[in-house]
């Protein structure tokens, strides 16, 4: 088995194995069914959580801690 030292240490690969070490965007799986599938679930994912955490925060000052807004008023 190879240890990190040994696999940073080799010269870079080349063909099909070099292009798969970078984060290269694989253009034909995003433009699949699944591909549109999984972005469409991230963007749903991001809205979905930054709602929840406007409604927590609103909650929070609302209900938790009126004492604090009470305060600022007077």
């Amino acid at each position: 088995m190879l240890s990190a030292r040994d696999r940073r240490d080799r010269p870079p690969e080349e063909g099909v194995a070099a292009e798969l070490q970078g984060f290269a965007v694989d253009k034909n799986f995003l433009t699949s069914l699944k591909g549109i599938l999984l972005e469409t679930e991230l963007v749903f994912g991001i809205i979905l959580v930054s709602v929840f955490a406007y409604d927590a925060f609103k909650i929070y000052r609302t209900e938790i801690a009126p004492g604090a807004s009470q305060g600022d008023r007077q």
